[in-house]
């Protein structure tokens, strides 16, 4: 019994050294272990680890290192990627926002350019100044962010308020000279309205915007509009120049219709006022014995101050020829006065040339204007005797060329233009005709004809030419005459009425 108790405690004495053996074995191992993963874990490199376990825990340790490097790697890459992906997501954002407001703005500018291209038709449409400017004003408080307006036009040298919109006072009417708006460059006009345009009153956050008008190189006016700056955008900007440009070109249309309108109403009064002047120039009288006579006149412009008239009456041959001080309309309307009045003279008198001058300047002196007077030569030839009688009123002596003596010369008698000096008396000469002798009745268109060298035709030319042709008809004569006249000037442009009257006698 005892030995086996003995035995008993042995065995268990033995269990209990192995327990704590293996226990030992056990802790060892675990801190190994441990040692192991701490090892691993901090990426130490172990020295005192048993041989066979030494090797694969450095293999295992670079494994590790290895991972844990490409790991790092992928995070990294992932980290960029990840970034770009936040960059193209917040491009795609803006550009989006930026899509949206681009769509925004196109669909305002399509609106717009519909919007404008209504009112231009509408404005090209019209012909009245003043219906455009009306229009062109609604336009500007449509389609921008104006709030005040003023548009001012050019009109025979001053800037007028020709339209105010909103609450603005119409600006001071400025005044320049036309001599002085010739020498004015882009940079005087934009000092013009910028001048103006600081005297316009405007409230904090306002500004004034200057719209000047013009085409090519013709300044129209300027138009004044007064905008909030905080609503100030670009495409506010583009329809305010387009607007401007649409203005300007209706505008510049209307006033050019206006001109080409005014042009065409005096081109017909002017052309039926010709037709009334060649009208009231004497008609071919019947064949007068023993006398030829041939005609012309041309006025430098569509009518005349020139004018010549005959007529028979007690076997007496009158013969005016007349030049009315200027050109045109003045001139034409004075002429007509003037024939008539002589005319009427002749008729109900039966008095020299001299003293028809007379009554003549006593009856129109009062009417005619200090800045106008009419030369004239006023004549009689009695066919009976062969004797014409003249008297001049400041006008180009005749041009009479003698057979008998086979010369040309010139006769005159000293006078003032009528007009000039009241109840002044005229002088008067006579001179006997024969067969052969030719009288030459011109005005100073033909004398002071000038040619591209402003050289004069002269009369000593004319005189010349007389004498040249002097066996010729007189028709022959005026033919002769004009082509001379034409050869000497060629090209260059008639400036004076030409007009003249040739007797010859050819008994």
């Amino acid at each position: 019994m005892v030995i086996a108790f003995y035995m008993i405690i042995a065995f268990l004495i033995y269990i209990f050294f192995t327990y704590v053996y293996i226990k030992r074995m056990v802790n060892h191992y675990t801190n190994e272990e441990l040692k192991i993963i701490s090892g691993l874990k901090n990426k130490e490199r172990l020295e005192k680890l048993p041989d066979n376990i030494k090797t694969e825990y450095i293999e295992t340790l670079e494994k590790v290192i290895k991972q844990e490097n490409e790991l790092n790697n992928s995070l990294n890459e992932l980290k960029e990627y990840r970034k770009e992906l936040d960059t193209t997501y917040n491009t795609l954002v803006s550009k989006t926002s930026q899509l949206e407001y681009t769509n925004n703005m196109l669909e305002k500018r399509v609106k717009n350019l519909s919007s404008l291209n209504h009112i231009s038709k509408m404005a090209l449409s019209m012909f009245n100044v003043d219906r455009i400017v009306e229009t062109i004003a609604d336009a500007f408080f449509i389609l921008t962010t104006t709030t005040r307006v003023a548009i001012c036009l050019w009109e025979d040298g001053k800037l007028i308020t020709k339209k105010v919109k909103g609450n603005i006072s119409p600006i001071h009417p400025l005044e320049y000279s036309k001599e002085l708006l010739e020498k004015f460059t882009n940079a005087d006009y934009n000092k013009i309205y910028y001048d103006v345009s600081r005297k316009i009153f405007i409230l904090n956050g306002e500004k004034v915007i200057i719209v000047p008008l013009k085409v090519k190189e013709k300044h129209l006016g300027v138009i004044f509009l007064i905008q909030n700056t905080d609503q100030i955008l670009d495409i506010n900007n583009e329809m305010i120049s387009a607007l401007g440009i649409q203005a300007s070109i209706s505008i510049d249309n209307a006033s050019t219709y206006k001109y080409l309108l005014e042009k065409e109403r005096i081109s017909k009064e002017l052309e039926l006022a010709s037709t009334i002047q060649k009208q009231i120039l004497p008609k071919t009288l019947r064949k007068i014995e023993n006398v030829d006579i041939s005609t012309y006149f041309s006025p430098a412009k569509e009518i005349g101050g020139d004018y010549y008239d005959y007529s028979i009456r007690n076997n007496n041959l009158s013969i005016t020829i007349a030049d009315v001080s200027g050109k045109g309309i003045p001139a034409a309307f004075l002429m007509a006065l003037s024939r008539s009045m002589l005319k009427t003279i002749n008729y109900v008198s039966n008095i020299g040339p001299s003293k028809e001058l007379n009554l003549f300047n006593k009856i129109i002196y009062n009417d005619i204007t200090e800045d106008m007077f009419i030369t004239m030569m006023n004549a009689k030839f009695d066919m009976e005797t062969s004797i014409m009688t003249y008297s001049s009123a400041g006008h180009n002596p005749l041009l009479v060329y003698k057979k008998n003596e086979d010369k040309v010369e010139l006769l005159g008698t000293k006078g003032v233009a009528i007009g000039f000096i009241d109840n002044y008396l005229y002088k008067e000469n006579n001179v006997e005709l024969t067969n052969g002798d030719i009288v030459v009745f011109y005005t100073d268109g033909i004398i002071e004809c000038e040619n591209s060298k402003r050289e004069l035709f002269g009369i000593e030319r004319l005189k010349e030419i007389l004498y040249q042709v002097k066996e010729l008809s007189a028709e022959e004569i005026k033919d002769v005459i004009l082509s001379e006249i034409e050869s000497f000037r060629k090209d260059y442009e008639q400036s004076d009425d030409i007009t003249f009257v040739i007797l010859k006698l050819i008994k």
